[in-house]
């Protein structure tokens, strides 16, 4: 009997090469998606706190 994920036949070999096939995802997301994410949001921050210095707030004093 086969079982039906996602409409294709899975085998016992199939879950481990899945899980093989996750690791460079997971590794790739780590080591080079999350630090550039986060430095985008950083910078974000950054321009919207100078942004906000010049028109609104002023310089900080």
């Amino acid at each position: 009997m086969n079982n039906q994920v996602s409409g294709r036949a899975t085998t016992p070999g199939a879950e481990e090469a899945d899980s093989r096939r996750e690791w460079p995802s997971f590794l790739l997301l780590a080591f080079v998606g999350l630090p550039i994410a986060m430095t985008l949001a950083i910078a974000a921050y950054g321009f919207i706190v100078w942004f906000l210095q010049i028109l609104v707030f002023g310089p900080p004093s």
